[in-house]
């Protein structure tokens, strides 16, 4: 008996018949070329994530209606010269059995130099005031989209979709927070919804009467005097009154991105019971819900429940092409689990990935299908030291190109720092990589030694051809100028990360990045009273999603936050931090550290000079984070 009835059953949509009840939603992959143009990287991905389980609808990412919305490397539909590629596209689709969407987007004033809004009201992100939009300019961009409209219809989409959700460009025009307009375009819900529905009708004009839209669409945007959701959903009613064709359900607004692309912080579809009192009160219009999904039970229990009509999915086609014809052939086990980190989103503070697609912490290989890596011209042997994510996907892409390959791990365990960060709560996620790693280690014949560190004695013995370095990093500790003779206890936050709590009640926390912020917020969960001081920006450099959850959470632990104080020194009872030009006191029995880490080199020194060749991979090379690690390992273990 199918254990999943509903997931790969045929469904009709507005006279279409869908092949199963999958939805692959659009995101910015930054696969078109410079010039907005549809590659081949970006055909071959979406002909991989088709294969032979195709979703139903594929809702293919943003295309820019005019120049100035258009982000790096993102699709572009302002000029006939855009359609050829597009339809290339569509047709590939077409041959894999899905239907095919198009998302006609705008950044709205998020982007750099794209001072206009509805309102003049500022936004969260840098605080800058955009000017309102006028009539005119609001006709224009009417006819822009409609323009875009035209040309992926002809281009054979089956349908179109828009943005209105995010914080983005039509969306900042449904929410009373970003929508303050006095005129027939604002103060009330017919209104607040009246320029989406013209835009949908001028694209329907330029197209098809007919040309079914789905609309990505805020159930919320869960801040007071924004989208609520009783506000939400009067204007859903006038949204599918107007001739909007199905809803794929969102949430968070741009204040509270959080909601639409759930982290590891945020609980499995947190937007369930709203769906499902759209479904009750819109019965006759499709619903697509999504939000880490990620587990066929999952999916089919949206299906089962009532909830939603379809189920969106793309973060786990990015972590693994094969997601759902493996999930269909009850193969679930083997897939290559999307671990929510949202380094997906993170390509703007990736100056070394610029050039190249997005890619996913557990997928490097993503946006390679093309091109897969050489078989070995001669097979060699290759030592790989260290067993966390880089030296696991170094060993496994050369074994899998026929090199014999041996993986040497000091530890018992394989994973390194990432089976650290997989400890804490609410990581379950992250704690499913390592053991898909091994085991794709084990099927590719890669030998794994655990509680073997390398030496050169072994090197000597084992005699590689080649040896790959991935010895990773060592928390950086604080110098001895900062502690008195007499100082308290001071512990590092892996520790604490690994359950190792000091036992003083008040505690002060240094740095305030990730590890730092985590590592406050379990001591404060444990009852402690805790202090968190950072230098810089509190969670500079981190994920704007994952920062505002930390954030959230801190504050309602109490955790005590000093941004812009540096350390002065430790004492027997106190840490004292620098700030403003004084000193303040914190009283405090233990201190736990969270400043960084340095690469570990010590095995690159002891091997210098041997009689093979040497490969560096993770961060003994340069310190990063896990897709820095992931991709790093791969590179070596593609070209090795």
């Amino acid at each position: 008996m199918d254990a999943h009835p509903l997931l790969f059953s045929e469904y009709m949509f507005h006279g279409m018949k869908l092949r199963n009840r999958f939805v692959q939603t659009p995101i910015q992959t930054r696969a078109a070329d410079a010039d907005g143009y549809a590659t081949r990287e970006l055909l071959d991905w979406h002909a991989a994530c088709a294969g032979e389980a195709a979703p139903g609808i594929v809702i293919v990412q943003q295309a820019y209606a005019w120049p100035a919305v258009r982000l790096a490397r993102g699709l572009a539909l302002w000029d006939d010269s855009f359609i050829e590629p597009l339809a290339g596209l569509v047709n590939i689709l077409h041959e894999k059995g899905s239907r095919v969407f198009l998302q006609l987007g705008g950044t709205g004033s998020r982007l750099e130099g794209n001072n206009i809004a509805p309102s003049p009201v500022a936004g969260s992100w840098d605080g800058k005031i955009p000017r309102e939009m006028t009539k005119e300019e609001m006709r224009h961009y009417r006819d822009c989209y409609a323009e875009a409209g035209a040309r992926l219809f002809r281009a054979g989409f089956d349908g179109f979709s828009l943005q209105g959700s995010g914080g983005k460009f039509l969306a900042q025009f449904l929410s009373p927070h970003s929508n303050r307009r006095t005129d027939e375009y604002g103060g009330s819900a017919r209104n607040r919804v009246r320029y989406f529905l013209e835009v949908m009708d001028a694209i329907r004009q330029k197209s098809s009467a007919s040309f079914p839209m789905i609309m990505r669409y805020d159930a919320s945007d869960f801040m007071e005097g924004g989208h609520s959701p009783e506000i939400a959903m009067e204007q859903a009613g006038l949204l599918i009154e107007g001739g909007v064709s199905a809803l794929l359900m969102g949430g968070g607004g741009q204040e509270r991105l959080k909601y639409g692309v759930p982290s590891w912080m945020i609980p499995p579809v947190p937007l369930f019971d709203l769906a499902r009192s759209y479904k009750r009160s819109f019965p006759d219009t499709p619903v697509i819900l999504g939000g880490k999904a990620h587990t066929p039970e999952l999916a089919e229990h949206i299906l089962q429940s009532g909830a939603a009509d379809l189920v969106a999915i793309i973060r786990p086609l990015l972590a693994d092409h094969d997601y759902l014809r493996k999930m269909k052939e009850g193969r679930f086990s083997d897939v290559r689990r999307c671990v929510c980190c949202l380094n997906c989103q993170t390509w703007n503070r990736r100056p070394a990935l610029k050039e190249r697609p997005i890619i996913c912490t557990v997928n490097p290989a993503a946006f390679s299908e093309g091109r897969p890596a050489a078989p070995a011209s001669s097979p060699r042997n290759i030592m790989v030291a260290g067993g966390g994510l880089a030296g696991m996907e170094a060993a496994l892409e050369a074994a899998r190109r026929g090199h014999r390959v041996s993986l040497h791990e000091k530890n018992a365990e394989l994973g390194g720092q990432w089976r650290i960060a997989g400890m804490p709560p609410h990581h379950e996620d992250y704690r499913t990589l390592v053991p898909s790693l091994r085991r794709e280690l084990e099927a590719a014949g890669v030998d794994i030694r655990l509680g073997e560190p390398v030496t050169r004695e072994l090197a000597e013995r084992l005699r590689p051809d080649d040896i790959i370095v991935a010895t990773g990093a060592l928390p950086r500790s604080l110098g001895r100028e900062y502690l008195l003779p007499s100082s308290m206890p001071v512990i590092q936050g892996m520790d604490v990360l690994q359950g190792h709590l000091p036992r003083a009640e008040r505690i002060v926390v240094i740095g305030g990045r990730y590890i730092g912020m985590e590592a406050a917020c379990l001591l404060a969960e444990a009852g402690k009273k805790v202090s968190l001081i950072e230098m810089n920006d509190m969670g500079q450099g981190t994920i704007s999603r994952l920062r505002s959850g930390l954030f959230d959470a801190l504050v309602r632990l109490d955790v005590r936050l000093y941004p812009h104080s540096a350390l002065f020194r430790v004492t027997s009872d106190c840490v004292e931090a620098r700030h403003g030009g004084g000193l303040f006191l914190l009283p405090a029995g233990a201190v736990v550290t969270a400043i960084g880490t340095v690469p570990d080199r010590t095995l690159l020194a002891e091997l210098e000079g041997g009689p093979w060749n040497i490969h560096t991979a993770g961060d003994c090379s340069g310190i990063g984070d896990a897709m820095d690690a992931m991709y790093s390992g791969w590179l070596i273990g593609t070209t090795v």
